[in-house]
């Protein structure tokens, strides 16, 4: 478990995602390999445990190593719910050509212009 000291001279709020703990000059803290690696990229901020004396070195403020949070996954948007069996023939009709720009014969029945409507709406919308 790898052991970081900060040796800046004021407190400082680190700026990792998920971790943004409170640092105090001097303090030591165990934490884990990922959140080690961030911070010793600033060695005039923070030094690994191998590199201050072993001596002199503190006690750590935590048994538990700190570690990265898991990002959260993003929610999958639900598909819109529309009733397309709702609506009667003018309605598919103008449906189609408000959200597909597609014109529709208004000659066909209303199962065929529902089913090609059905079409537009998987075509367009299950593609994204």
């Amino acid at each position: 478990m790898p052991q970081v000291k900060y040796v800046a001279a004021g407190i400082k709020t680190d700026s990792i995602n998920g971790i943004g703990l409170r640092w105090e000059p001097g303090q030591v803290r165990n934490v884990s390999a990922e959140v080690a690696e961030r911070l010793l990229v600033y060695s005039d901020t923070w030094i690994s445990g191998q590199e201050w004396q072993e001596g002199k070195g503190e006690e750590p403020l935590n048994a538990e190593p700190i570690g990265l949070a898991e990002a959260e996954k993003p929610a999958e948007e639900p598909l819109p719910v529309i009733d397309f069996h709702a609506m009667d023939k003018d309605t598919l009709v103008k449906y189609a050509e408000r959200h597909y720009n597609e014109r529709l014969d208004k000659r066909q029945n209303e199962e065929t212009l529902r089913h090609k409507v059905i079409d537009l709406f998987s075509r367009h919308e299950m593609a994204d």
